[in-house]
């Protein structure tokens, strides 16, 4: 799996729907980036799985860099999000079918590196982003402003987390990488019923093996299993131990 990433600046235009009755309520949207990481997200104003058919993401080239069914790509009920860090600067535009028949459109542009976007009136501070000082002059904190940026930080990282592969089917190395960390986790060839086993830290050495708080351990083992077993085991159930992730063969008891 490459790393290669283009860290340029995505301009949104305004959203449309192309055939729609007129009132019909158009897209929402945010573009979010950090170092070595960014994604689009998009809100539809109706659940997905119930009322859309399917996405479509048209590349500068003139063609869909993704085509998939909506219900695919939710987030929750109307929520989607698309890393776009691997994307190349260029016109992108998205598409995603109602099936009543019409679509939501959204046109954006992804700026070279070091290009600074237009600003907006988005870009502007608003009223949860201004300081506010007591009588003494010190700043009190805005929760409500804090406890957004730690929502969108903890989406990021779970959008932005992927696995890398090294090594080769007898014995490697998996990392486990997202927006804040690298973990690496070794594994190797086994006999009999169980194909390939994962090492993993117990937990009370997780955190001083890994980095990652121990309260993380179970939802990153799950993805390391779930992701694994989806690009590389894919005849093969998995199950999780205190100290490991075993692969095994299904027809064998």
């Amino acid at each position: 799996m490459t790393d290669e990433g283009f860290e340029g600046e995505i301009v949104l235009e305004e959203p449309a729907n192309v055939g729609a009755p007129e009132g019909m309520a158009r897209l929402s949207m945010q573009f979010v980036r950090y170092p070595g990481c960014q994604q689009l997200i998009l809100w539809l104003p109706q659940p997905g799985r119930l009322n859309y058919g399917e996405l479509r993401i048209i590349g500068p080239g003139g063609d869909a860099i993704e085509q998939a069914p909506v219900s695919s790509r939710l987030n929750g009920s109307i929520q989607i999000l698309t890393d776009t860090y691997a994307w190349p600067p260029g016109a992108y535009r998205v598409e995603i079918d109602h099936n009543d028949g019409w679509r939501h459109e959204l046109r954006l542009q992804k700026l070279e590196e070091g290009v600074a976007a237009p600003p907006t009136q988005e870009q502007l501070p608003s009223e949860g982003e201004r300081i506010y000082r007591d009588g003494f002059g010190n700043v009190i904190p805005n929760l409500d402003l804090e406890m957004r940026r730690q929502v969108m930080e903890r989406i990021v990282t779970k959008f932005s987390r992927r696995l890398q592969f090294e090594g080769n089917a007898r014995a490697g190395i998996i990392i486990y990488i997202d927006s804040e960390r690298r973990i690496r986790f070794s594994h190797e060839m086994c006999m009999g019923r169980v194909k390939f086993s994962i090492d993993l830290p117990r937990p009370q050495h997780w955190e001083a093996q890994t980095g990652a708080p121990l309260a993380e351990r179970d939802d990153i083992v799950d993805f390391v299993a779930r992701e694994t077993r989806r690009t590389q085991a894919s005849s093969c159930n998995y199950e999780i131990h205190e100290e490991r992730i075993d692969f095994v063969d299904p027809c064998r008891p």
